[in-house]
């Protein structure tokens, strides 16, 4: 397994005594809370704005923070030791640790350079080219955990693809396309990153709504394809001018393999498209996503699909992302055992107007505006994720509208975060590659007009076309099974 090394970075002394009183302000103001709020909502909403200011304010990894969050909440008696243990055997934590064992023999194998080199081996013209390699980087987002991970699996590719452009004024628009397209295609898959599976959970524990592999497929490639194929063009506007825009590009072909690790490929590459099958008709067989992932995990470790020994496999797993995951459960599900969420819904009551509050138009562009922008402040997707599920879709949900609906427009909207080097980890994996390709500058002028366009394709899919999918996933379930809106599942709790 992954070794995780904490090391805890010294801040500045001004620094630390702002940090040291804005937690303690956090701490006084969560217990004199007016009102009837009990001792253990109160402790959850501490527990999540301490948190929230440990990952903006501080550089500590967001995992120690969540961790330390959950034990304060585990000695305060919000949450007994029983549900902080049985969080690391959630389907959830063996479903990605399922995906990363399957990545690390994805990687070894090199299965994806040589898919890639098949889809883009015809010669065509640049822009052309770039769109075709926009759907090819998108379809890695099924099978592969996370965001970071497919862009170290993608750099090989990428440098391969540099050296045979025709001018190099085209390495840049190249290396801007391959973060772009891996950050906003992974919201097609439910796989593509933690935060997804992190809103499956809320949404099932607020709704009763069960999302599986298939239904988030429905419900995020289309606005996954749509954003990835707009950054895609922004970049071609901005940064390649039009005689670049045609010329040839002749993809390299894939270097020659052993006939072995050939063969090897292929099994793995039929095996893959048994796992996928298997996820996509979850519903007919009856078999869950994490229990077909670790079957699948378990095929791949054997000698015919990988010649690495278990134990090296299994240290490409991020432990970290495993534990930061357990602990983001825990702290929503803190707030909603507490009745914290509740609590904050009717606070939201008092926010927004009651002729602005009832309209879903309103709420769906502001959750769109704050989802895209949380980027600027939160660095991590997950922890974007975190905070802004149980911090503001919920609340907002509480006005009304439906909390899947609110939940899955905040956590798309995290897909965007392209900003700032620090804003995600392919953006600085491939602004650090060993040959020079965009900076600082660069990213902003395609973030200016990309943030608009992103943040107005997610109003449009949550004003036009998610609410009738959700109708249409429920079903003739029961409100509490998945209603229409929060404000039912509160009155059902209540009468408990």
């Amino acid at each position: 397994m992954t070794t995780l090394r904490l090391s805890i970075p010294a801040f500045p002394a001004p620094r630390r005594l702002a940090l040291i009183g804005a937690g303690g302000g956090v701490i006084v103001f969560g217990l004199t809370l007016p009102g009837a709020l009990p001792f253990e909502a109160r402790a959850a909403l501490i527990a999540v704005a301490l948190a929230m200011l440990g990952w903006i304010g501080t550089r500590l990894p967001e995992s120690v923070v969540a961790l330390v969050a959950v034990l304060g909440l585990v000695f305060a008696g919000v949450l007994s030791e029983e549900v902080l243990f049985s969080a690391l055997g959630s389907e959830l934590i063996w479903l990605l640790l399922s995906a990363f064992v399957i990545g690390a023999v994805l990687k070894e194998a090199q299965l994806t350079e040589r898919l890639l080199a098949r889809v883009l081996r015809r010669p065509m013209r640049f822009d052309l080219f770039a769109l075709a390699l926009t759907v090819a980087i998108a379809a890695t987002a099924f099978v592969l955990p996370s965001t970071s991970g497919r862009a170290a699996l993608l750099m090989p590719v990428f440098l391969a693809l540099a050296g045979a452009l025709p001018d190099p004024r085209l390495v840049k628009p190249l290396a801007l396309i391959f973060p772009t397209v891996i950050l906003l295609s992974a919201g097609g898959s439910l796989i593509g990153a933690g935060a997804h599976l992190l809103a499956v959970e809320s949404i099932r524990a607020t709704t009763g709504l069960g999302l599986g592999y298939l239904d988030w497929a429905l419900l995020g490639l289309p606005f996954a394809l749509l954003s990835s194929l707009a950054g895609v063009l922004l970049i071609l506007w901005l940064f390649v001018p039009p005689a670049l825009r045609a010329l040839p590009v002749a993809v390299p072909a894939a270097p020659a393999q052993s006939p072995e690790l050939s063969a090897r490929q292929r099994r793995i590459a039929v095996v893959l498209g048994l796992l996928i099958l298997l996820w996509l008709t979850t519903e007919w067989h009856g078999i869950g996503m994490s229990l077909t992932a670790l079957i699948g995990a378990l095929v791949l470790l054997m000698k015919p699909f990988t010649p690495r020994k278990t134990k090296e496999v299994f240290r490409a797993v991020d432990v970290e992302l495993l534990l930061y995951m357990a602990a983001t459960v825990l702290l929503a599900e803190a707030m909603t055992r507490s009745g914290a969420d509740q609590w904050l819904a009717g606070a939201a009551l008092g926010v927004l107007p009651a002729s602005l509050a009832g309209s879903l138009p309103v709420v769906a562009v502001l959750m769109s505006l704050v989802a895209v922008a949380a980027h600027l402040f939160i660095t991590s997707r997950s922890a974007r994720a975190a905070v802004l599920i149980p911090a503001v879709a919920l609340p907002l949900a509480g006005l009304g509208h439906d909390a899947a609906l609110m939940v899955l427009i905040a956590v798309m909207g995290t897909g965007f975060c392209q900003t700032m080097m620090a804003s995600a980890k392919p953006v600085a994996i491939f602004a650090n590659a060993d040959i020079a390709t965009f900076t600082q500058k660069d990213l902003f002028r395609l973030a200016m007009p990309l943030m608009p366009v992103v943040t107005l394709l997610l109003v449009i899919f949550a004003l036009a076309l998610w609410p009738a999918q959700l109708r249409g996933m429920r079903g003739m379930s029961t409100p509490l099974e998945g209603g229409s809106g929060s404000l039912v599942i509160y009155e059902a709790r209540d009468s408990r």
